[in-house]
């Protein structure tokens, strides 16, 4: 950081002078840029702002009307402040001085030792110069240690927990939904830095009373309409500029582990998909050469085809690679396991992180819908906890079944997001999941979240910052048709109570709880807030 005012006059080359603050004392932690020497009355256009200007004292000289335009040029210069030195042109402190430096809002002081401002220069110049290459010299440390995690393809709590560390304060990457994906709470405790967190983050964009927003600070993560999250500093930061340069490097080295991450998910699609990964490509097309291919690999022949996706609801944002790959594992393994143990065969590879597709063979036509339960029963049997399942029709060809896995994984989506765990550990149709589902599929998209935070963001915030539960009431109220007959039976309120509450509701939103088309995306939105509570 560049030298104060406060910290130059007490340089021992200063200090030596005796130095007196007369006017301005409350601006004396003003930074200074560089130091000038000068004697001239009118400095226009030789000053470029910041300066501590010196002087024995000439411009000063011809009584307060002089004096008020000197240190108002100054100001109008944007000088950081004045050093006076008596002896040469002035013996003694002009009684006006101090009184119109504070009216010019300009820090002066004055020295009653005769100086040798060369030697001023020469130290103040040494303190910028040196405090100008350690912010030189923080920038290339900063630059190697992101460009190190990068090289290294360190994973989201490793890159947060780096930033933690040289900031010296607790970090948290959030997603556009407020969730927090990683986080460090460096010199803290978890408990106490993700302590209502969504609410606390919701507030600082609508601070209430005298809340200061400044006090943290944040980047955004993602380029652009691509945005996904963001990077927050929830503590004052004693150096805001280098505070920032480290949330900014952490945010593009979050974007490309990103963008790595889901170059390597491909990968390990295709290197442990083989032959599930050609049928869904579409690379076999013909069934008598995907049940020879299959046949080879172990899976006995059938006449149904039964879909079956599993979905580890452990899975979080931010995990590294090697721990999901191991989780994934576990999950494959057990499911292979539970095919082995209810007497049937299958094709089974991890599709992404977190998800597990199978092609259970089924000789028996007629126990085909039966099959998804009995590998589940076999599952939960052998005390696998922590999964959603999903399936689709039986196929008698395994092209065919392998085209219907999409809405199998589809639906254990939507069962590992269904609140209050509803839907674990059981399979799904998609006749069990309907426009619930199909949000609960999206909430990770940026742009879902974007569209929940422009319909219902006033309202949370206002939620957080009174303590009403105005979401609450919306979401009754739209689930019971907008009747407010079904609303006031439902909460229990009287009705001018009710209709004082549904108007409030309106007015935060900015829009009528009559139109339909309001209703629809209120409560798809609410659709996507409940989605990302209660998916993870």
């Amino acid at each position: 950081m560049q030298p104060t005012i406060r910290q130059i006059l007490a340089l021992p080359v200063l200090a030596a002078g005796r130095p007196e603050v007369v006017g301005g004392g409350e601006r004396l932690d003003r930074a200074v840029r560089w130091v000038h020497i000068s004697e001239s009355a009118d400095l226009t256009g030789l000053l470029e702002g910041g300066e501590l200007v010196l002087t024995t004292g000439l411009p000063l000289v011809g009584g307060p009307e002089a004096a008020d335009r000197y240190l108002r040029n100054l100001t109008d210069q944007h000088a950081a402040g004045l050093v006076v030195e008596l002896g040469t042109h002035l013996r003694e402190v002009p009684p006006h001085l101090g009184e119109l430096a504070d009216a010019a809002g300009l820090p002066v002081a004055v020295l009653r030792r005769t100086i040798r401002f060369v030697h001023v220069t020469r130290d103040v110049h040494r303190l910028i110069v040196a405090d100008r290459y350690h912010e030189v010299e923080f920038a290339r440390t900063v630059h190697e240690v992101f460009t190190s995690l990068n090289i290294a393809r360190a994973d989201t709590a490793g890159i947060v927990g780096r930033a933690a560390q040289i900031l010296g304060r607790p970090l948290v990457l959030e997603d556009l939904g407020r969730r927090v994906l990683a986080f460090d709470a460096r010199g803290g405790t978890a408990a106490a830095l993700l302590d209502g967190w969504e609410r606390r983050s919701r507030m600082r964009d609508d601070p209430p009373g005298d809340a200061a927003p400044d006090s943290w600070t944040s980047v955004p993560v993602g380029f652009g309409a691509e945005r996904w999250g963001r990077l927050v500093l929830p503590e004052p930061a004693e150096d805001a500029d280098r505070a920032r340069m480290v949330l900014e490097r952490a945010a593009q080295s979050l974007q490309l582990h990103r963008m790595l991450r889901q170059e390597q998910d491909e990968l390990v699609l295709h290197a442990h998909g083989g032959l599930l990964d050609d049928l869904l490509s579409g690379r076999i097309a013909d069934d008598a050469e995907a049940a020879a291919r299959a046949a080879a690999l172990g899976l006995a022949p059938g006449a149904r085809h039964v879909p079956l996706a599993l979905r580890d609801v452990g899975d979080r944002p931010g995990a590294d690679a090697l721990t999901q790959g191991q989780r994934d594992r576990r999950l494959l393994a057990a499911a292979r396991q539970a095919v082995a143990s209810s007497g049937r065969t299958a094709l089974a590879a991890p599709r992404r992180a977190g998800t597990v597709a199978l092609l259970v063979s089924c000789p028996d036509p007629r126990a085909a819908d039966r099959v998804a339960e009995e590998v589940c029963g076999a599952l939960r049997s052998a005390g696998a906890a922590g999964w959603a399942a999903g399936t689709a029709a039986p196929a008698a060809a395994l092209t065919e079944a392998a085209a219907r896995l999409a809405e199998a994984e589809h639906v254990a989506e939507v069962a590992a997001a269904m609140p209050g765990g509803a839907g674990l550990g059981r399979p799904l149709r998609a006749a069990d999941v309907r426009l619930r589902g199909l949000l609960a599929l999206l909430r990770d998209d940026h742009r879902v979240q974007a569209f929940a935070e422009s319909e219902l963001g006033p309202l949370l915030r206002h939620d957080a910052r009174t303590g009403e539960d105005l979401v609450g009431l919306l979401r009754t109220h739209l689930a019971g048709g907008a009747s407010k007959t079904a609303t006031a039976q439902a909460t229990g309120l009287s009705r001018p109570t009710l209709y004082a509450r549904l108007r409030l509701v309106e007015r935060v939103l900015g829009v009528s709880l009559e139109a339909a088309e309001s209703r629809t995306s209120l409560h798809t939105a609410l659709m996507v807030v409940d989605g990302l509570r209660g998916g993870r």
